[in-house]
Parts: C-alpha cells; structure tokens; sequence
C-alpha cells in the first residue's frame, strides 16, 4: 500500500493536515476567519501532498535505477550462448 507514491501521499498529507487542524482549533471565531482557516488547511493539503509524492517518487525511482543491472542472455534452438 506505501509503495504507491500517490496512496502514500495521499494518507501522510491528511494526517499532517487532521493535526494542524486539531492543534490550531478554535471555537469563537466569526465566519470570515473560519472560512480563511478552512482556506489554509486546503492549502497545506496540497502543499504536503505535491511535495510527498514528488520526494516518494524521486526515493523509490533511484533505489530501481540501482537493482535492475543483470543483463539477460536469451539464446535460440536451446544451445548454449557459448
């Protein structure tokens, strides 16, 4: 599930999000404010998950690169390559 970059995006940037918003809660704020902060979270959202998904893919795309270097000999009629 966490090898996918966007599912792994996806979670860590609403947790991240979820937490903010828990610690920065208020009750008595007026409808302007609420709606800015509302504004806010969507925009650490975004902001998390781009930045998530980009670091995911670029960690995943140089550990590959590094494991795939075995050449495949494929050889005809079953003799040897040699």
């Amino acid at each position: 599930m966490f090898d996918n970059p966007f599912i792994f995006g996806l979670v860590t940037s609403t947790l991240i999000t979820f937490i903010s918003y828990i610690i920065s809660r208020n009750k008595n704020k007026s409808e302007q404010e609420q709606k800015d902060k509302l504004n806010d979270m969507i925009i650490l959202f975004i902001i998390c998950f781009v930045i998530i998904v980009v670091g995911k893919i670029m960690i995943s795309g140089s550990n590959t690169s590094t494991m795939s270097t075995a050449k495949v000999v494929e050889s005809k009629g079953g003799q040897c390559p040699f």
